[in-house]
Protein backbone atom coordinates (compact mmCIF):
# COMPACT_ATOMS: atom_id res chain seq x y z
CA UNK A 1 0.00 0.00 0.00
CA UNK A 2 1.54 3.35 -0.99
CA UNK A 3 1.42 6.51 1.06
CA UNK A 4 -1.09 7.84 -1.28
CA UNK A 5 -3.61 4.96 -0.37
CA UNK A 6 -5.52 4.48 2.84
CA UNK A 7 -7.84 1.89 4.00
CA UNK A 8 -11.01 2.55 5.92
CA UNK A 9 -9.65 2.02 9.03
CA UNK A 10 -6.87 3.83 8.51
CA UNK A 11 -9.30 6.62 7.68
CA UNK A 12 -10.42 7.29 11.66
CA UNK A 13 -8.16 9.33 14.30
CA UNK A 14 -5.12 7.65 15.35
CA UNK A 15 -5.39 8.61 19.13
CA UNK A 16 -8.28 6.37 19.97
CA UNK A 17 -8.26 2.45 21.38
CA UNK A 18 -7.66 0.75 17.77
CA UNK A 19 -10.35 -1.63 18.87
CA UNK A 20 -13.32 -1.09 21.58
CA UNK A 21 -15.46 -3.92 22.32
CA UNK A 22 -18.61 -2.64 24.29
CA UNK A 23 -21.27 -5.23 26.28
CA UNK A 24 -20.92 -7.94 23.55
CA UNK A 25 -22.33 -11.21 24.02
CA UNK A 26 -22.77 -13.67 20.94
CA UNK A 27 -25.22 -16.73 21.51
CA UNK A 28 -24.59 -20.37 19.45
CA UNK A 29 -28.29 -21.89 18.23
CA UNK A 30 -27.82 -24.76 16.63
CA UNK A 31 -31.25 -26.14 14.94
CA UNK A 32 -32.29 -28.53 17.58
CA UNK A 33 -30.36 -27.77 20.85
CA UNK A 34 -30.38 -25.59 22.74
CA UNK A 35 -29.03 -22.37 22.71
CA UNK A 36 -25.34 -21.47 24.73
CA UNK A 37 -24.28 -17.93 25.84
CA UNK A 38 -20.41 -18.11 24.59
CA UNK A 39 -19.69 -14.51 25.41
CA UNK A 40 -21.72 -12.39 27.77
CA UNK A 41 -21.55 -8.83 27.79
CA UNK A 42 -17.67 -8.57 27.62
CA UNK A 43 -15.92 -5.04 27.41
CA UNK A 44 -12.91 -4.36 26.55
CA UNK A 45 -10.17 -1.50 24.87
CA UNK A 46 -6.71 -2.32 22.70
CA UNK A 47 -4.74 0.28 22.10
CA UNK A 48 -2.75 0.92 19.29
CA UNK A 49 0.96 -1.53 19.13
CA UNK A 50 -0.44 -2.94 22.23
CA UNK A 51 0.49 -6.74 22.71
CA UNK A 52 -2.46 -8.57 24.57
CA UNK A 53 -3.19 -11.76 25.67
CA UNK A 54 -6.64 -13.62 25.89
CA UNK A 55 -6.27 -16.97 27.94
CA UNK A 56 -8.97 -19.10 29.06
CA UNK A 57 -9.31 -22.83 28.90
CA UNK A 58 -11.55 -24.91 26.00
CA UNK A 59 -15.02 -23.48 26.50
CA UNK A 60 -14.06 -20.24 27.93
CA UNK A 61 -15.44 -18.28 24.79
CA UNK A 62 -12.23 -16.69 23.55
CA UNK A 63 -11.89 -18.36 19.88
CA UNK A 64 -15.49 -16.66 19.79
CA UNK A 65 -14.63 -13.57 20.73
CA UNK A 66 -11.67 -13.25 18.49
CA UNK A 67 -14.12 -14.32 15.99
CA UNK A 68 -16.78 -11.89 16.51
CA UNK A 69 -13.92 -9.08 16.56
CA UNK A 70 -12.68 -10.24 13.31
CA UNK A 71 -16.15 -10.31 11.55
CA UNK A 72 -16.00 -13.97 10.81
CA UNK A 73 -18.57 -15.42 13.73
CA UNK A 74 -21.14 -17.26 11.37
CA UNK A 75 -24.21 -19.66 12.30
CA UNK A 76 -24.84 -20.89 14.41
CA UNK A 77 -23.28 -18.23 16.40
CA UNK A 78 -25.02 -15.10 16.54
CA UNK A 79 -24.17 -11.38 17.81
CA UNK A 80 -26.79 -10.99 20.35
CA UNK A 81 -26.04 -7.40 21.48
CA UNK A 82 -22.94 -5.00 22.04
CA UNK A 83 -20.67 -3.28 19.81
CA UNK A 84 -17.39 -3.86 18.25
CA UNK A 85 -15.53 -0.89 17.21
CA UNK A 86 -12.96 -0.90 15.32
CA UNK A 87 -11.51 2.22 14.32
CA UNK A 88 -14.12 4.27 15.21
CA UNK A 89 -16.83 1.90 12.61
CA UNK A 90 -18.85 -0.79 14.44
CA UNK A 91 -17.98 -4.08 12.29
CA UNK A 92 -20.68 -5.51 13.89
CA UNK A 93 -23.24 -4.49 11.70
CA UNK A 94 -21.29 -4.23 8.55
CA UNK A 95 -22.16 -6.39 5.49
CA UNK A 96 -19.85 -8.84 4.11
CA UNK A 97 -19.10 -6.66 1.14
CA UNK A 98 -18.00 -3.80 3.73
CA UNK A 99 -15.98 -6.09 5.70
CA UNK A 100 -14.09 -6.85 3.25
CA UNK A 101 -13.30 -3.45 2.73
CA UNK A 102 -12.18 -3.22 6.03
CA UNK A 103 -9.62 -6.06 6.15
CA UNK A 104 -7.73 -4.43 4.00
CA UNK A 105 -5.07 -2.99 5.61
CA UNK A 106 -7.61 -3.23 9.03
CA UNK A 107 -7.33 -6.98 10.31
CA UNK A 108 -6.53 -10.08 9.84
CA UNK A 109 -6.88 -13.63 11.81
CA UNK A 110 -4.24 -16.40 12.24
CA UNK A 111 -6.76 -19.43 12.19
CA UNK A 112 -5.64 -22.39 14.81
CA UNK A 113 -4.30 -25.17 12.50
CA UNK A 114 -2.17 -24.64 10.04
CA UNK A 115 -3.38 -27.60 7.49
CA UNK A 116 -7.08 -26.69 8.56
CA UNK A 117 -6.50 -22.72 7.11
CA UNK A 118 -4.94 -23.74 3.72
CA UNK A 119 -6.52 -25.43 1.17
CA UNK A 120 -5.22 -28.76 0.15
CA UNK A 121 -5.49 -28.53 -3.66
CA UNK A 122 -3.70 -25.76 -3.97
CA UNK A 123 -0.17 -24.50 -3.93
CA UNK A 124 1.05 -21.77 -1.40
CA UNK A 125 1.61 -19.51 -4.54
CA UNK A 126 -1.78 -19.55 -5.46
CA UNK A 127 -3.41 -19.09 -2.03
CA UNK A 128 -1.28 -15.45 -1.88
CA UNK A 129 -2.88 -14.52 -5.64
CA UNK A 130 -6.49 -15.58 -4.31
CA UNK A 131 -6.17 -12.87 -1.23
CA UNK A 132 -4.45 -10.44 -3.98
CA UNK A 133 -7.01 -10.98 -6.31
CA UNK A 134 -10.07 -10.40 -3.78
CA UNK A 135 -8.71 -7.44 -2.49
CA UNK A 136 -7.31 -5.97 -5.31
CA UNK A 137 -4.13 -4.25 -3.53
CA UNK A 138 -1.04 -5.87 -5.61
CA UNK A 139 -0.74 -5.29 -9.05
CA UNK A 140 -0.73 -8.73 -11.57
CA UNK A 141 2.60 -8.62 -12.30
CA UNK A 142 4.01 -7.88 -8.41
CA UNK A 143 2.31 -10.94 -7.04
CA UNK A 144 5.33 -12.88 -6.90
CA UNK A 145 7.65 -11.18 -5.58
CA UNK A 146 4.98 -9.54 -3.31
CA UNK A 147 4.72 -13.15 -1.89
CA UNK A 148 8.03 -14.25 -1.80
CA UNK A 149 9.05 -11.17 0.11
CA UNK A 150 5.55 -12.33 2.43
CA UNK A 151 7.31 -16.08 3.37
CA UNK A 152 10.47 -14.07 3.76
CA UNK A 153 9.63 -12.38 6.25
CA UNK A 154 8.60 -15.64 8.33
CA UNK A 155 11.81 -17.33 7.50
CA UNK A 156 10.64 -19.12 5.08
CA UNK A 157 12.62 -19.42 1.48
CA UNK A 158 10.46 -18.74 -1.72
CA UNK A 159 10.57 -22.43 -3.24
CA UNK A 160 7.61 -23.57 0.19
CA UNK A 161 5.48 -20.85 -2.99
CA UNK A 162 5.29 -24.04 -5.24
CA UNK A 163 4.50 -26.88 -2.70
CA UNK A 164 1.16 -28.06 -1.44
CA UNK A 165 0.09 -27.69 2.47
CA UNK A 166 0.93 -31.06 3.13
CA UNK A 167 4.05 -31.23 1.58
CA UNK A 168 4.89 -28.34 4.79
CA UNK A 169 5.67 -29.12 8.23
CA UNK A 170 3.30 -28.02 11.40
CA UNK A 171 5.44 -24.58 12.06
CA UNK A 172 5.97 -24.29 8.28
CA UNK A 173 2.37 -23.99 7.25
CA UNK A 174 1.75 -22.13 10.65
CA UNK A 175 4.59 -19.82 8.88
CA UNK A 176 2.81 -19.77 5.86
CA UNK A 177 -0.60 -18.55 7.63
CA UNK A 178 0.89 -15.80 9.65
CA UNK A 179 2.48 -14.36 5.64
CA UNK A 180 -1.26 -14.84 4.14
CA UNK A 181 -2.35 -12.47 6.97
CA UNK A 182 0.07 -10.01 6.58
CA UNK A 183 -0.39 -9.83 2.62
CA UNK A 184 -3.43 -7.66 4.37
CA UNK A 185 -1.35 -5.03 5.88
CA UNK A 186 -3.28 -5.16 8.84
CA UNK A 187 -3.35 -2.80 11.45
CA UNK A 188 -4.94 -5.44 14.06
CA UNK A 189 -3.79 -9.28 13.89
CA UNK A 190 -5.27 -12.09 16.06
CA UNK A 191 -3.71 -14.89 16.53
CA UNK A 192 -5.64 -18.17 18.04
CA UNK A 193 -3.57 -20.97 19.60
CA UNK A 194 -1.31 -20.73 16.87
CA UNK A 195 1.02 -22.70 18.53
CA UNK A 196 -1.38 -25.64 19.77
CA UNK A 197 -0.11 -29.06 18.69
CA UNK A 198 3.34 -27.56 17.57
CA UNK A 199 6.51 -29.16 19.95
CA UNK A 200 8.06 -26.94 22.22
CA UNK A 201 10.92 -25.89 19.96
CA UNK A 202 8.68 -25.04 16.93
CA UNK A 203 5.78 -23.19 18.79
CA UNK A 204 8.87 -21.24 20.74
CA UNK A 205 10.51 -20.53 16.85
CA UNK A 206 6.91 -19.78 15.89
CA UNK A 207 6.58 -17.10 18.79
CA UNK A 208 9.65 -15.46 17.92
CA UNK A 209 8.79 -14.88 14.41
CA UNK A 210 5.19 -13.33 15.90
CA UNK A 211 7.02 -11.40 18.32
CA UNK A 212 9.50 -9.90 15.78
CA UNK A 213 7.14 -9.14 13.15
CA UNK A 214 5.12 -7.43 16.01
CA UNK A 215 7.54 -5.12 16.46
CA UNK A 216 8.97 -4.66 12.84
CA UNK A 217 5.85 -4.01 11.26
CA UNK A 218 3.83 -2.47 13.84
CA UNK A 219 0.37 -4.18 13.99
CA UNK A 220 -1.20 -4.36 17.70
CA UNK A 221 -1.41 -8.36 18.35
CA UNK A 222 -4.28 -10.01 20.49
CA UNK A 223 -2.56 -13.46 21.15
CA UNK A 224 -5.56 -16.27 22.11
CA UNK A 225 -4.45 -19.11 23.80
CA UNK A 226 -4.92 -21.58 26.14
CA UNK A 227 -1.53 -21.68 27.40
CA UNK A 228 -0.98 -18.99 30.18
CA UNK A 229 3.06 -19.48 29.99
CA UNK A 230 2.96 -19.00 25.82
CA UNK A 231 0.69 -15.50 26.92
CA UNK A 232 2.67 -14.14 29.36
CA UNK A 233 6.63 -14.53 27.47
CA UNK A 234 4.49 -12.49 24.72
CA UNK A 235 1.98 -9.85 25.80
CA UNK A 236 2.32 -6.86 27.34
CA UNK A 237 -1.21 -7.57 29.18
CA UNK A 238 -3.57 -10.37 29.47
CA UNK A 239 -7.36 -10.67 29.75
CA UNK A 240 -7.92 -14.05 31.55
CA UNK A 241 -11.40 -15.63 30.46
CA UNK A 242 -13.76 -17.89 31.85
CA UNK A 243 -17.24 -18.93 31.22
CA UNK A 244 -18.00 -16.07 28.42
CA UNK A 245 -16.86 -12.99 30.96
CA UNK A 246 -13.38 -11.41 31.15
CA UNK A 247 -12.56 -12.25 35.36
CA UNK A 248 -9.27 -10.14 34.98
CA UNK A 249 -7.80 -7.49 33.08
CA UNK A 250 -4.14 -6.56 34.33
CA UNK A 251 -0.53 -5.97 32.80
CA UNK A 252 1.50 -9.16 32.58
CA UNK A 253 3.55 -8.91 35.35
CA UNK A 254 0.56 -8.30 38.12
CA UNK A 255 -0.88 -11.12 36.38
CA UNK A 256 2.00 -13.39 37.21
CA UNK A 257 2.88 -11.77 40.84
CA UNK A 258 -0.57 -10.79 41.95
CA UNK A 259 -3.44 -12.69 40.39
CA UNK A 260 -7.01 -11.54 42.07
CA UNK A 261 -9.28 -13.79 40.46
CA UNK A 262 -9.25 -17.61 41.51
CA UNK A 263 -9.65 -19.22 38.36
CA UNK A 264 -6.50 -17.19 37.01
CA UNK A 265 -4.34 -18.43 40.04
CA UNK A 266 -5.81 -21.86 38.96
CA UNK A 267 -4.00 -21.51 35.61
CA UNK A 268 -0.62 -20.32 36.82
CA UNK A 269 -0.97 -23.32 39.30
CA UNK A 270 -0.46 -25.69 37.08
CA UNK A 271 2.99 -24.65 35.72
CA UNK A 272 6.24 -25.68 36.91
CA UNK A 273 9.94 -26.08 35.93
CA UNK A 274 10.76 -29.60 35.22
CA UNK A 275 14.90 -28.96 36.36
CA UNK A 276 13.30 -28.15 39.73
CA UNK A 277 14.63 -30.49 42.60
CA UNK A 278 10.61 -31.14 43.41
CA UNK A 279 7.95 -30.85 40.80
CA UNK A 280 4.76 -31.10 41.63
CA UNK A 281 1.10 -29.78 39.97
CA UNK A 282 -1.92 -29.75 42.15
CA UNK A 283 -3.19 -33.55 42.37
CA UNK A 284 -0.07 -34.78 41.25
CA UNK A 285 2.91 -34.71 43.61
CA UNK A 286 7.00 -35.69 42.61
CA UNK A 287 7.34 -38.83 44.68
CA UNK A 288 10.59 -38.74 44.46
CA UNK A 289 13.81 -39.15 46.93
CA UNK A 290 16.77 -36.64 46.49
CA UNK A 291 19.52 -37.30 48.53
CA UNK A 292 22.36 -34.46 48.50
CA UNK A 293 24.30 -34.15 45.26
CA UNK A 294 27.48 -36.39 44.89
CA UNK A 295 30.93 -34.68 44.28
CA UNK A 296 31.20 -35.27 41.45
CA UNK A 297 28.15 -32.52 40.71
CA UNK A 298 25.96 -35.04 40.02
CA UNK A 299 22.52 -36.11 41.65
CA UNK A 300 21.40 -39.80 42.56
CA UNK A 301 17.91 -40.19 42.10
CA UNK A 302 15.63 -42.74 43.68
CA UNK A 303 11.93 -42.78 43.31
CA UNK A 304 9.26 -44.27 45.56
CA UNK A 305 8.57 -47.79 44.47
CA UNK A 306 6.43 -47.99 41.41
CA UNK A 307 4.58 -51.09 40.96
CA UNK A 308 2.71 -52.51 44.30
CA UNK A 309 4.16 -55.79 45.25
CA UNK A 310 0.95 -57.35 44.49
CA UNK A 311 0.97 -55.87 41.00
CA UNK A 312 4.78 -56.50 41.07
CA UNK A 313 4.34 -59.96 41.09
CA UNK A 314 1.87 -59.89 38.05
CA UNK A 315 4.01 -57.93 35.95
CA UNK A 316 4.06 -58.30 32.30
CA UNK A 317 7.12 -59.15 30.14
CA UNK A 318 9.99 -57.07 29.38
CA UNK A 319 9.84 -54.63 26.14
CA UNK A 320 13.32 -55.31 24.42
CA UNK A 321 14.62 -52.58 21.28
CA UNK A 322 17.75 -53.84 19.85
CA UNK A 323 19.90 -51.64 17.16
CA UNK A 324 15.90 -50.63 15.58
CA UNK A 325 15.76 -49.06 12.22
CA UNK A 326 13.88 -47.50 10.08
CA UNK A 327 13.37 -46.38 6.56
CA UNK A 328 10.45 -44.99 4.04
CA UNK A 329 11.04 -44.56 0.50
CA UNK A 330 11.80 -41.02 -0.46
CA UNK A 331 9.22 -38.75 -1.21
CA UNK A 332 10.37 -38.35 -4.77
CA UNK A 333 12.98 -39.86 -7.50
CA UNK A 334 16.64 -39.20 -6.95
CA UNK A 335 16.12 -38.54 -3.11
CA UNK A 336 17.89 -40.62 -0.66
CA UNK A 337 15.38 -42.60 2.22
CA UNK A 338 13.58 -41.02 4.91
CA UNK A 339 15.47 -42.97 8.01
CA UNK A 340 12.82 -42.25 10.65
CA UNK A 341 14.89 -44.23 13.35
CA UNK A 342 18.37 -44.93 13.63
CA UNK A 343 20.18 -47.82 15.70
CA UNK A 344 17.95 -47.09 18.51
CA UNK A 345 18.20 -49.72 21.80
CA UNK A 346 16.74 -49.76 25.01
CA UNK A 347 14.43 -52.09 27.87
CA UNK A 348 11.36 -51.00 29.37
CA UNK A 349 10.99 -53.71 32.41
CA UNK A 350 7.86 -54.39 33.69
CA UNK A 351 6.09 -52.51 35.81
CA UNK A 352 8.81 -49.70 34.48
CA UNK A 353 7.82 -45.85 32.97
CA UNK A 354 9.99 -44.71 30.02
CA UNK A 355 8.99 -41.45 28.33
CA UNK A 356 10.59 -41.26 24.51
CA UNK A 357 10.65 -37.31 24.14
CA UNK A 358 11.48 -34.83 20.92
CA UNK A 359 9.91 -32.66 18.62
CA UNK A 360 7.47 -33.74 16.03
CA UNK A 361 9.93 -35.87 13.47
CA UNK A 362 12.75 -37.08 15.97
CA UNK A 363 10.69 -40.65 15.70
CA UNK A 364 9.07 -41.12 19.01
CA UNK A 365 5.54 -41.96 17.01
CA UNK A 366 7.42 -44.26 14.10
CA UNK A 367 8.90 -46.19 17.83
CA UNK A 368 5.11 -46.76 18.80
CA UNK A 369 3.98 -47.91 15.46
CA UNK A 370 7.01 -50.54 15.07
CA UNK A 371 6.71 -51.73 18.86
CA UNK A 372 2.52 -52.43 17.89
CA UNK A 373 3.65 -53.93 14.93
CA UNK A 374 1.64 -51.59 12.97
CA UNK A 375 4.79 -51.39 10.54
CA UNK A 376 8.46 -53.74 10.68
CA UNK A 377 11.56 -51.97 10.86
CA UNK A 378 13.79 -52.09 8.31
CA UNK A 379 16.94 -53.38 10.77
CA UNK A 380 17.02 -54.81 14.51
CA UNK A 381 14.26 -56.74 16.78
CA UNK A 382 11.93 -55.70 19.19
CA UNK A 383 10.79 -58.48 21.39
CA UNK A 384 8.07 -58.66 24.24
CA UNK A 385 9.08 -61.30 26.40
CA UNK A 386 9.90 -64.07 23.83
CA UNK A 387 8.11 -62.79 21.16
CA UNK A 388 9.90 -61.09 18.62
CA UNK A 389 7.56 -58.45 16.83
CA UNK A 390 8.95 -58.06 13.43
CA UNK A 391 8.27 -61.64 12.79
CA UNK A 392 4.83 -62.05 13.69
CA UNK A 393 2.46 -62.76 11.20
CA UNK A 394 -0.14 -60.75 10.63
CA UNK A 395 -2.84 -63.11 11.56
CA UNK A 396 -0.74 -63.18 14.94
CA UNK A 397 -1.00 -59.42 15.49
CA UNK A 398 -4.63 -59.72 17.31
CA UNK A 399 -2.84 -61.80 19.88
CA UNK A 400 0.12 -59.30 20.51
CA UNK A 401 -2.98 -56.41 21.06
CA UNK A 402 -3.82 -58.24 24.18
CA UNK A 403 -0.46 -57.66 25.25
CA UNK A 404 0.18 -54.28 24.09
CA UNK A 405 -2.30 -51.31 23.88
CA UNK A 406 -1.79 -47.84 22.56
CA UNK A 407 -3.55 -44.30 24.09
CA UNK A 408 -3.54 -42.08 21.77
CA UNK A 409 -2.92 -38.04 21.23
CA UNK A 410 -6.24 -37.18 20.25
CA UNK A 411 -9.52 -38.19 22.69
CA UNK A 412 -11.93 -36.55 19.96
CA UNK A 413 -10.54 -38.45 17.25
CA UNK A 414 -10.47 -41.66 18.67
CA UNK A 415 -13.69 -42.41 19.70
CA UNK A 416 -16.82 -43.12 17.19
CA UNK A 417 -19.13 -40.21 17.34
CA UNK A 418 -21.95 -42.27 17.04
CA UNK A 419 -20.74 -44.63 19.69
CA UNK A 420 -22.13 -44.60 23.19
CA UNK A 421 -19.58 -45.17 25.61
CA UNK A 422 -21.09 -48.45 26.86
CA UNK A 423 -20.56 -49.82 23.02
CA UNK A 424 -17.32 -48.92 22.53
CA UNK A 425 -15.70 -50.74 25.87
CA UNK A 426 -17.83 -53.54 25.34
CA UNK A 427 -16.32 -54.23 21.38
CA UNK A 428 -13.19 -53.88 22.85
CA UNK A 429 -14.10 -56.61 25.73
CA UNK A 430 -15.51 -58.65 22.94
CA UNK A 431 -12.91 -58.74 20.77
CA UNK A 432 -9.93 -58.91 22.55
CA UNK A 433 -11.15 -61.00 25.69
CA UNK A 434 -13.15 -64.44 26.18
CA UNK A 435 -15.49 -62.66 28.31
CA UNK A 436 -19.06 -63.08 26.80
CA UNK A 437 -22.63 -61.84 27.76
CA UNK A 438 -23.30 -60.60 31.11
CA UNK A 439 -19.66 -60.24 31.79
CA UNK A 440 -19.10 -58.13 29.26
CA UNK A 441 -21.39 -55.54 31.30
CA UNK A 442 -19.58 -56.18 34.28
CA UNK A 443 -16.42 -55.65 32.58
CA UNK A 444 -17.22 -52.49 31.63
CA UNK A 445 -18.65 -51.02 34.70
CA UNK A 446 -15.28 -52.14 36.00
CA UNK A 447 -13.13 -50.16 33.78
CA UNK A 448 -15.23 -47.08 34.07
CA UNK A 449 -14.55 -47.35 38.17
CA UNK A 450 -10.79 -47.85 37.14
CA UNK A 451 -10.39 -44.51 35.41
CA UNK A 452 -12.44 -42.87 37.70
CA UNK A 453 -15.79 -41.78 35.80
CA UNK A 454 -18.31 -42.71 38.46
CA UNK A 455 -21.00 -42.93 39.38
CA UNK A 456 -21.03 -45.23 36.32
CA UNK A 457 -24.68 -45.23 35.67
CA UNK A 458 -24.25 -41.70 34.51
CA UNK A 459 -21.33 -42.38 31.59
CA UNK A 460 -22.78 -45.67 30.17
CA UNK A 461 -25.25 -43.82 27.54
CA UNK A 462 -23.27 -40.92 26.64
CA UNK A 463 -22.01 -40.17 23.32
CA UNK A 464 -18.18 -38.83 23.02
CA UNK A 465 -19.20 -34.94 21.93
CA UNK A 466 -20.95 -35.03 25.68
CA UNK A 467 -17.82 -36.15 27.68
CA UNK A 468 -15.24 -33.28 28.26
CA UNK A 469 -11.67 -33.65 26.95
CA UNK A 470 -10.33 -35.26 30.20
CA UNK A 471 -13.19 -37.66 30.45
CA UNK A 472 -12.80 -38.53 26.46
CA UNK A 473 -9.56 -39.28 27.24
CA UNK A 474 -10.11 -41.39 30.27
CA UNK A 475 -12.75 -42.99 27.94
CA UNK A 476 -9.90 -43.84 25.82
CA UNK A 477 -7.56 -45.27 28.85
CA UNK A 478 -10.43 -47.47 29.83
CA UNK A 479 -10.58 -48.92 26.19
CA UNK A 480 -6.96 -50.01 26.51
CA UNK A 481 -7.10 -51.69 29.58
CA UNK A 482 -10.31 -54.05 28.42
CA UNK A 483 -8.50 -56.87 27.76
CA UNK A 484 -5.99 -56.36 30.71
CA UNK A 485 -2.46 -55.56 29.06
CA UNK A 486 0.59 -55.45 30.17
CA UNK A 487 2.72 -52.69 28.21
CA UNK A 488 0.78 -49.62 27.57
CA UNK A 489 1.93 -47.18 24.90
CA UNK A 490 0.53 -43.32 25.53
CA UNK A 491 1.34 -41.09 22.38
CA UNK A 492 0.96 -37.50 23.53
CA UNK A 493 -1.55 -38.34 26.23
CA UNK A 494 -2.36 -34.87 27.45
CA UNK A 495 -1.49 -32.78 24.79
CA UNK A 496 -4.93 -31.99 23.58
CA UNK A 497 -6.30 -30.74 26.67
CA UNK A 498 -6.16 -28.20 29.39
CA UNK A 499 -4.29 -27.49 32.09
CA UNK A 500 -6.60 -28.27 34.85
CA UNK A 501 -7.61 -31.59 33.03
CA UNK A 502 -3.47 -32.69 32.44
CA UNK A 503 -3.46 -33.65 35.89
CA UNK A 504 -5.95 -36.26 36.49
CA UNK A 505 -5.03 -37.78 33.26
CA UNK A 506 -1.04 -38.51 34.17
CA UNK A 507 -2.16 -39.32 38.47
CA UNK A 508 -4.52 -41.84 36.29
CA UNK A 509 -1.93 -43.56 34.00
CA UNK A 510 0.73 -43.06 37.25
CA UNK A 511 -2.10 -45.11 39.77
CA UNK A 512 -2.99 -47.42 37.25
CA UNK A 513 1.22 -48.38 36.95
CA UNK A 514 1.30 -48.18 40.58
CA UNK A 515 -1.78 -50.27 41.05
CA UNK A 516 -1.95 -52.76 37.95
CA UNK A 517 1.92 -53.84 36.91
CA UNK A 518 1.37 -52.18 33.86
CA UNK A 519 4.42 -50.99 31.99
CA UNK A 520 3.58 -47.63 30.22
CA UNK A 521 5.56 -46.18 27.21
CA UNK A 522 5.19 -42.69 27.51
CA UNK A 523 5.49 -40.41 24.15
CA UNK A 524 5.62 -36.80 24.37
CA UNK A 525 7.85 -33.66 23.66
CA UNK A 526 6.51 -32.37 27.47
CA UNK A 527 9.16 -32.55 29.60
CA UNK A 528 6.73 -31.54 32.58
CA UNK A 529 4.31 -34.48 32.29
CA UNK A 530 7.38 -36.73 31.74
CA UNK A 531 8.82 -35.65 34.59
CA UNK A 532 6.08 -36.68 36.93
CA UNK A 533 5.12 -40.11 35.39
CA UNK A 534 8.34 -41.85 34.30
CA UNK A 535 11.59 -43.26 35.75
CA UNK A 536 13.67 -43.17 32.84
CA UNK A 537 13.98 -40.93 30.01
CA UNK A 538 15.15 -41.32 26.40
CA UNK A 539 15.66 -38.08 24.19
CA UNK A 540 15.03 -38.72 20.63
CA UNK A 541 16.70 -36.39 18.01
CA UNK A 542 16.42 -36.89 14.03
CA UNK A 543 15.64 -41.08 14.41
CA UNK A 544 18.57 -41.35 17.02
CA UNK A 545 18.85 -41.07 21.18
CA UNK A 546 20.80 -38.11 22.54
CA UNK A 547 20.29 -39.13 25.57
CA UNK A 548 18.71 -41.11 28.21
CA UNK A 549 18.82 -41.80 31.83
CA UNK A 550 16.98 -41.34 35.05
CA UNK A 551 14.27 -38.52 34.36
CA UNK A 552 15.22 -36.50 36.91
CA UNK A 553 18.70 -36.37 36.00
CA UNK A 554 18.73 -35.91 32.74
CA UNK A 555 15.77 -32.73 33.68
CA UNK A 556 18.18 -31.61 36.06
CA UNK A 557 21.45 -32.11 34.92
CA UNK A 558 21.25 -32.48 30.71
CA UNK A 559 24.19 -33.35 28.89
CA UNK A 560 23.22 -32.65 25.20
CA UNK A 561 22.75 -29.46 23.61
CA UNK A 562 19.67 -30.99 21.92
CA UNK A 563 18.02 -31.52 25.97
CA UNK A 564 18.83 -28.20 26.89
CA UNK A 565 16.95 -26.58 23.50
CA UNK A 566 13.81 -28.70 24.56
CA UNK A 567 14.17 -27.63 28.46
CA UNK A 568 14.74 -24.02 27.39
CA UNK A 569 11.65 -23.54 25.13
CA UNK A 570 9.50 -24.98 27.86
CA UNK A 571 6.85 -22.18 28.36
CA UNK A 572 7.05 -20.90 31.47
CA UNK A 573 5.07 -17.93 33.26
CA UNK A 574 8.20 -16.71 35.72
CA UNK A 575 10.36 -16.25 32.76
CA UNK A 576 8.53 -13.55 31.84
CA UNK A 577 9.78 -11.64 34.99
CA UNK A 578 13.01 -12.03 34.24
CA UNK A 579 12.62 -10.89 30.49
Amino acid sequence: MTSAQTSPAQDSAADGPILAVQDLSVVYEPVGASPTHAVREVSLEVSRGEFVGLVGESGSGKSTLGFAITGLASAPARIEGGRILFGGRDIATMDHESLRAQRQGGFAMVLQSGMNALNPVRTIRKHFHDIFAAHGHVPRARRDDRAAELVGKVSLGPDVLDRYPDQLSGGMRQRVTIALALSLEPQLMVFDEPTTALDVLVQHAVMDTIRELQASEGFTAILISHDLGVVLESAHRVLVMHDGRIVEDASSTDILTRPQHEYTRMLLSHYADPRAEVVSLPGLEDRAVLPADRADGESERTRAPGPSAASAASAGPELRVRGVSKAYAPPRRGLPPVRAVQDVSFTLAPGGATALVGQSGSGKSTLAKLITGIERPTEGRIEIGDVSVGDLPRRRLRDLRRTVQMVFQDPYAALNPLSTVEYTLSRAVANLTDVRRDGVRRRVRELLETVGLTPVEQYLTKLPHQLSGGQRQRVVIARALACDPRVIIADEPVSMLDVSLRAGVLSLLRELRETTGVSLLYITHDLLSARLVTDEIIVLHEGRIAEDGPTAQVMRAPRDEYTIRLLDAIPDPRRALSA
